[in-house]
């Protein structure tokens, strides 16, 4: 079986998951590493439901 590899949007194979480039030892993310870019990117459009605030089933009581 092989192993299956980590790729981008774009099926470029990516070297590293857990780390970004970083301004300095402790310094801030930054913006040119397209890695990173993607994944905050993919983060932001994720699409969360909406609840129901009413929702009809089986389980309710009373007549409608």
């Amino acid at each position: 079986m092989e192993k299956k590899k980590l790729t981008s949007a774009n099926n470029c194979p990516i070297a590293d998951n857990q780390n970004s480039q970083t301004a300095g030892q402790h310094g801030p993310m930054m913006v040119q590493d397209p890695w990173f870019m993607e994944k905050l990117a993919h983060f932001d459009r994720e699409v969360t439901p909406e609840r129901c605030m009413h929702a009809k089933g089986s389980g309710a009581f009373g007549k409608r």
